[in-house]
């Protein structure tokens, strides 16, 4: 029986389901809520000849030096502080427990297989950095500026014709409104679109020549085994611009294999960045050209399985967990577990983790 730890946040359903998909398989994964912590939680590390111990403790966490197999670095979220602290000692709690969380992360699981690597998932969450390396590796990407020079934004916009930049922001975006979650998606924009200046330079962006498709390309990673997707979005009146925008069951997605040539690419990406897990966006433009987007290392998978429940995520992403090889090779069989075996359990725990843990408003 494998030991799998997975820092996360209570409303993770990607979490939740791969918790119950892996006890179903006989091996055990704890869900860490790490903005409990201080409020309702604990943790001590202890050296003592030579030996680093870490016990922890929560409403529904214990950790007495256990020795994970893996970690699921899947979404950790900052320390959530209580609300009782005087306001003069703030700024100095607030430090104090900022670099203590930080410092968890060096040294826990020493011996785990982690997905991905902390030091790793930093690197490669930069998106300029990530453009960067897929032009050096051969990679074809848009034209593309990141900046908040509001004169620099005007000249990049004007030099192409009308609805021919798009407008993309750095981390994903989202506010409520009408009882519901809005989200920032990708748009085409021009020289009249822009805000005041003052806003321009106080919010940095990302502008990239528009690149016509024929359709979009998901490929998310287990290891060195590719899954890819062909998303049909240019079919439907709402994903000409971002696929996300398009009614999930509305979406039309289907397996595809890979060029080799592409296959070979994006691992030769995920080798540079350390990573072991990743989901790639590409645009696939009429001609056949492939166009590197970007790389999400914690990208979200089960949605595809949702959408089309014959592509079994959920199953190749735990036997990937289950096997620890970068070398992993998914088997269909009659046994293969699907999203659909746990949907009413993992709503529940849903429903019962939000009621009782914190959630961050800002993610690790």
């Amino acid at each position: 029986m494998l030991n799998i730890l997975i820092p996360t946040q209570p409303d993770d359903t990607h979490a939740i389901y791969t918790k119950l998909a892996l006890n179903a398989k006989g091996h055990d994964a704890l869900l860490w809520y790490t903005a409990d912590y201080p409020t309702q939680q604990t943790h001590s590390f202890e050296l003592l000849n030579d030996e680093l111990k870490w016990c922890a403790e929560g409403s529904d966490l214990s950790i007495n030096n256990d020795v994970f197999d893996i970690v699921w670095n899947r979404r950790p979220q900052k320390p959530v502080l209580s609300d009782s602290i005087h306001p003069d000692d703030l700024n100095n709690a607030e430090k104090e427990n900022s670099m203590f969380y930080q410092t968890w992360w060096q040294v826990i699981a020493p011996r785990a297989k982690w997905i991905n690597p902390v030091n790793n998932s930093k690197l490669a969450n930069s998106k300029l950095l990530q453009l960067k390396v897929a032009a050096q590796i051969g990679f074809k990407t848009p034209d593309t500026l990141i900046s908040n020079s509001p004169a620099k934004i005007k000249e990049f916009i004007s030099h192409y014709k009308p609805s021919d930049v798009i407008y993309k922001t750095l981390y994903p975006m989202f506010w409520f409104e009408n009882n519901g979650i809005r989200l920032t998606y990708s748009k085409e924009i021009s020289v009249t679109d822009l805000p005041s200046d003052l806003a321009l330079q106080n919010t940095p962006g990302i502008f990239q020549k528009k690149i016509k498709k024929a359709y979009e390309l998901r490929i998310t990673y287990f290891g060195d085994y590719p899954v890819g997707v062909k998303l049909r979005s240019q079919e439907h009146p709402k994903g000409e611009m971002d696929w996300r925008c398009v009614p999930t069951k509305e979406l039309i997605i289907e397996e595809c294999r890979l060029p080799s040539s592409l296959n070979q690419s994006c691992q030769e990406f995920m080798k540079k960045f350390g990573l072991v897990f990743g989901c790639f966006d590409f645009i696939v433009t009429p001609d056949g050209d492939y166009y590197f987007l970007e790389i999400n290392e914690q990208g979200q998978f089960l949605w595809i399985e949702d959408v089309n429940p014959d592509i079994k995520m959920l199953d190749i992403f735990t036997d990937y967990l289950i096997n620890q090889e970068s070398k992993f090779v998914w088997k269909k069989s009659k046994n293969s577990q699907s999203m659909s075996d746990f949907k009413e359990m993992a709503k529940s725990i849903q429903r019962k983790t939000m009621a009782v843990h914190i959630n961050s408003p800002w993610n690790s």
